[in-house]
């Protein structure tokens, strides 16, 4: 059994930030006890000119107390002290300075009682040894397949530069990965390094025996019990016959991890006795548990609202067999409206998903998932049931995936606060508002996903291109008839190692083609900590009047969006063992609607005062800017932003409507980058 716990929170309070940023660096820290020892201020370094301070602080025992006021204190042990004189030594012949001596080493009191110290570290670090020579021997068999791999030796290790071991120990790795990639499977890299410590020079060697270009032969599995070895097979799809690619053994063990009932997957290789150029593949997996139960809880917590919920997750894996997997979840929970509505009421999603791999064919995966929810918004509360039935399959690699699916969801409606929707008139409600009691959204939907993106989380290079279409209609079961296409990009360029610059530009259109407007589930709403993040969730849309005195206007959606966002990343300080980050980012966007509605929702009958816009004005966007703080945690990246609104502050501009005037600073609390 599994059981994990997670949380969401959204909010507009900095107290909240600020406590929570407190909570998860402070949780879980082990504190030294002093012993009667001063505690270690700070650490510098004199005679240091050739290697970086903040490497070689990383590299010894002792370590500075942090400045953060709840950081644990690190104190003095003079035998670390000793010890560290030689790692330093070490440190720096591994950057190839081998006459390199700690000199002295100084502690300095800074009080009068001595509680705690400065450490000084002198070092001479002597002349520096460099390459004279490297030589790559047994790659002449190879032709062409030998000239990558020696121009760029040359490059890295080139005569004159400063020997530096973990360069000569990674070109090694490197090389004989460069032979593997171009089907070597069984190359072997030997390496020696000769240093002349008098004359400051090193001579390296690498020897190669490359051995026999492989292709892909027989694959068998070892380790099942309860599991068919023929559909591990399936998944695993090596191209028998063809070159031996070790990105193609690495992609083929994710798809057999990914069927979720192995702890472990490995690919062996080995020779053909017949054919000594046939790399036969062993699958090595042991089986886990088939049943995994999960439960958890989540907080929602923005300006107007307040939810909390608890969440129950059996899943069966090989259910009847063929790797089949079905999970069960049962999510309750509560909400409260903190608006000054003193509204509130339960949120129940109960859920079914039976997932399919290699249906029809290989890598064709089938989902169809059947749930009821009863929820609560601040235009509606509502509750009915819903389905889903799709497929997807990933080609080159999984950097393509398309997808086509089959959705419906029949809602009743309840508690609703009139005259928001307006009530008294139907045909009004479903022209302006999208809203029809019982509603009714039937839609296939396509996706197309390209991402050749480093990582998909917090990724740090690459570009992302997304595509999703909806098609809805009587034709679907639904009594919307409407079109909605979505196209986002995103790009990510990285400065350096710990810098990152991502961009994102993200377009939104909705089509109707009947007497309803645009069904009001699957309106464009921007605003949120991995939206606008001028906006609190969901607030940058039109908006109704609420129809009840001090409640805030209530977004009812749009059928246009463009949203850009552009954003700098940075790890500036490592803490406890995870980065923490600065981030700072610019968003500008808006949503706009077709239906022709006053500033305060209610349906547009002449031209005599400003209305929501029916079109992007894209000279006067929404535009914010902010900065925030990131921290690296097991369960992601919690992310604090504020965003700054800059302008459109007022009730309209330009003869439309703005939401949420005044509102200029937003605070958000989240999981993981924004995109």
């Amino acid at each position: 059994m599994t059981v994990g716990v997670g949380f969401r929170v959204h909010t507009g309070n900095v107290f909240r930030v600020l406590l929570i940023s407190v909570l998860v660096v402070t949780t879980g820290c082990v504190h030294e006890k002093a012993e009667g020892r001063p505690w270690i201020h700070k650490i510098t370094f004199e005679g240091v000119h050739h290697v970086k301070t903040g490497d070689l602080k990383k590299h010894i025992a002792i370590d500075e107390t942090s400045w953060f006021p709840f950081a644990p204190k690190h104190y003095l042990d003079p035998f670390a002290i000793d010890i560290d004189r030689t790692r330093i030594e070490a440190y720096y012949r591994e950057h190839g300075y081998y006459a390199a001596k700690v000199t002295d080493t100084k502690t300095t009191n800074r009080d009068k009682k001595g509680k705690s110290v400065d450490i000084t570290f002198t070092v001479l670090e002597g002349p520096p040894t460099k390459i004279a020579a490297a030589q790559i021997n047994g790659l002449e068999p190879l032709g062409e397949d030998a000239k990558k791999p020696i121009a760029h030796l040359n490059k890295v290790l080139q005569h004159g530069a400063i020997f530096e071991h973990h360069f000569y120990l990674e070109e090694k790795l490197k090389l004989k990965s460069e032979l593997e990639d171009r089907g070597y499977a069984w190359a072997q890299v030997d390496g020696s390094v000769t240093v002349d410590r008098d004359r400051q020079q090193a001579q390296i060697l690498y020897q190669t025996t490359p051995g026999l270009r492989a292709t892909f032969g027989t694959v068998t599995v070892d380790g099942t019990k309860k599991t068919d070895p023929r559909k591990i097979l399936i998944h695993a799809d090596l191209p028998i016959g063809q070159r031996y690619k070790p990105e193609d053994v690495e992609d083929a063990r994710g798809r057999v991890f990914n069927l979720g009932v192995f702890s472990s997957v490995r690919f062996e290789h080995v020779h053909d006795p017949e054919h000594p150029d046939v790399a036969d593949m062993i699958i090595h997996v042991e089986e886990s548990t088939f049943h995994e139960l999960k439960l958890g809880g989540g907080l929602g917590i923005a300006p107007d609202r307040f939810d909390g919920h608890l969440v129950a997750a059996f899943t069966k894996y090989n259910f009847l067999g063929g790797f089949r997997r079905l999970q069960l979840t049962l999510k309750p929970g509560w909400v409260f409206f903190i608006d000054g509505s003193n509204r509130n009421g339960p949120v129940v999603t109960v859920e079914a998903t039976l997932t399919q791999p290699d249906f029809i064919w290989r890598r064709l995966e089938l989902k169809w998932t059947v749930g009821f929810d009863v929820g609560i918004e601040a235009a509606y509360q509502y509750y009915g049931p819903r389905t889903s039935l799709g497929i997807s399959r990933p080609f080159w690699r999984q950097r393509l995936n398309l997808g086509f699916s089959y959705n419906f969801l029949f809602w009743s409606f309840f508690n609703l606060p009139d005259p928001t929707l307006l009530m008294n008139n139907p045909a009004l409600a479903g022209r302006l508002y999208g809203y029809t009691d019982p509603y009714r959204v039937g839609w296939f939907q396509e996706d197309i996903i390209v991402d050749f993106r480093d990582r998909p989380l917090e990724p740090h290079k690459g570009v992302y291109a997304g595509l999703s279409a909806e098609l809805g209609g009587e034709y679907a079961g639904g009594a919307f008839w409407y079109e909605k296409l979505t196209p986002d990009g995103r790009f990510y360029i990285p400065l350096g190692k710990r810098v990152t610059v991502a961009g994102r530009a993200q377009y939104g259109r909705i089509y109707m083609q009947s007497d309803l407007g645009s069904p009001i589930s699957r309106r464009y709403y921007l605003g949120g900590p991995d939206s606008h993040r001028g906006f609190n969730f969901g607030r940058l849309a039109p908006q109704a009047a609420s129809g009840t005195k001090g409640i805030p206007a209530i977004p009812v959606g749009g059928d246009e969006m463009i949203l850009f966002q552009g954003e700098i990343r940075a790890e500036v300080l490592h803490l406890f063992g995870n980065w923490m980050s600065v981030g700072a980012f610019w968003d500008g966007g808006d949503v706009v609607t077709q239906s022709a509605l006053n500033c305060d929702g209610t349906a547009q009958t002449g031209t005599t005062g400003p209305s929501w816009a029916h079109t992007i004005d894209w000279k006067n966007l929404h535009h914010a800017v902010g900065a925030g703080l990131r921290y690296a945690t097991l369960i992601g990246t919690i992310r604090a932003d504020v965003g700054v609104r800059l302008n459109r502050l007022l009730d309209s501009t330009a003869g439309h409507c703005n939401p949420d005037p005044n509102e200029r600073v937003v605070f958000h609390i989240s999981i993981g980058e924004a995109f």
